[in-house]
């Protein structure tokens, strides 16, 4: 295929390609079988009118159109392979010619990039250090997991558990009801509405009580920004019972000797965590630094398709949740234009920052095998077990190969510049397994 590039602005590429007329007549004659399959016309059935008859129909038009369809997609394919161009839009197609067929398809493409002196970036590795109330604070923590609940004879108090029966009426209609109701007193706790655990506290020695409260809102639900009013009986407190933190203590969540060799390897998960948290920090200041001293002009085109597969992503997160968009919103207190702005902004740094680090990889002569293309593809791809092989339907697929080639390139160029600019400073040594908070033994 003859195949025509002309580079015009904003890093778009224009691919001329032309199609012979046997290729275009086989197309107009699966289009017509097609078609034919679909139109109803007198005296024959579905698929059997003969094609002349069926242009008359629907008009030879149509048919190219429908041929179209199929063509300029093939066609624009090897376009792309002949010219080795790497486009990064879906084509925009302009017919120029139906016999002979030529057609012209726009592509975005990478936009040149102008490094700083990414080499003149330097850190020193971060030193994790942890001081004795961290430790305290964490052990206390791991005491609260393994807390019991204990009956208690008096007036609940927030941090108790408590069984209550609650009737909520907004207008005179109920729109809450809890029987036996099992119930943490927390503060500020917006279930089922803000201050609702301070007011069951407030009632002291009485058994049942009454009071109303304002749903927020934005809170969602048929109640938002009206009064509730709330019926409360509490059926019985019980308290939370620390054990003791102490050799026991130590033995009960994990196999350690006693209470100093748990505090060591608390001591030891901390620093580990603490030393991630400085490392990421650091990785972030020395990315950021090389992407803002580069320069570079990201396409709207690329911004407009980046947003919009954020957006889809979001949606089919809230479909899944059976959350609508609006309740999202008013959770997340922002408005459906802020929204969108949070995801051009974001859209626009994260391709300005993978166009600097693909930059840089060709700079330092850093590459992809093959191999790895296809070892991410298979992680990426897992075989569910049912028989279907997503993985092997993916490997040949150039398009996911290319996405996923510049996702590895991306993680190798930033893990060289990080190397680079903390050489020489030294690295932390990194501590073994630590105990866990919550249910996760230690």
């Amino acid at each position: 295929m003859n195949v025509e590039t002309e580079e015009l602005a904003d890093s778009q590429v224009a691919l001329s390609f032309e199609i012979d007329d046997v290729r275009v007549e086989r197309a107009i004659d699966a289009a017509y079988r097609r078609v034919s399959g679909r139109v109803n016309i007198a005296g024959f059935r579905r698929g059997k009118a003969p094609r002349a008859l069926v242009e008359r129909v629907v008009g030879r038009e149509s048919l190219m159109e429908e041929a179209l369809s199929e063509l300029l997609p093939e066609g624009y394919a090897e376009a792309l392979r002949t010219s080795e161009v790497r486009a990064l839009t879906e084509p925009e197609f302009d017919v120029q010619s139906l016999k002979p067929l030529r057609a012209r398809a726009t592509v975005v493409v990478r936009p040149p990039v102008r490094l700083g002196d990414y080499r003149a970036i330097r850190r020193a590795l971060p030193s994790a250090t942890v001081a004795p109330s961290e430790i305290d604070s964490f052990l206390e923590q791991l005491r609260d997991s393994h807390a019991e609940w204990v009956p208690v004879e008096r007036p609940p108090q927030i941090g108790d558990r408590v069984a209550l029966d609650v009737s909520g009426t907004v207008e005179g209609r109920r729109v809450i009801r809890w029987e036996d109701e099992e119930y943490v007193l927390r503060a500020e706790s917006t279930i089922p509405a803000t201050g609702f655990a301070e007011r069951v506290v407030g009632l002291g020695d009485s058994v049942t009580g009454s009071f109303d409260l304002e749903a927020p809102a934005d809170s969602g639900g048929v109640f938002a920004g009206k009064t509730i009013s709330f019926e409360v009986t509490i059926k019985d407190v019980k308290a939370s019972e620390l054990p003791a933190l102490d050799d026991y203590f130590a033995a009960t969540v994990g196999p350690y000797a006693d209470l100093a060799e748990l505090r060591l390897k608390v001591t030891e998960q901390l620093a580990e965590r603490a030393e991630a948290t400085a490392r990421a920090s650091l990785e972030e200041e020395v990315l950021q630094e090389a992407t803002d001293s580069a320069i570079v002009d990201v396409p709207d085109k690329l911004v407009d398709q980046r947003t919009h597969r954020m957006r889809e992503g979001l949606q089919r997160e809230l479909d899944s949740r059976g959350l609508p968009i609006e309740q999202y919103l008013r959770i997340r207190r922002t408005s459906d234009s802020e929204l969108e702005s949070d995801f051009r902004s974001e859209a626009e740094r994260s391709l300005r920052r993978g166009f600097v680090l693909q930059a840089l990889a060709e700079e330092e002569g850093l590459t992809v095998a093959e191999d790895e293309v296809d070892a991410s593809i298979h992680e990426a791809f897992p075989e569910d077990g049912g028989g279907s092989r997503p993985a092997t339907r993916a490997l040949p697929q150039d398009e996911i190969r290319e996405r996923v080639r510049s996702g590895l390139l991306e993680h190798r160029a930033a893990r060289w510049l990080v190397e680079h600019a903390t050489e020489g400073s030294g690295a932390s040594e990194s501590s073994g397994a630590a105990p866990e908070q919550q249910e996760e033994q230690p």
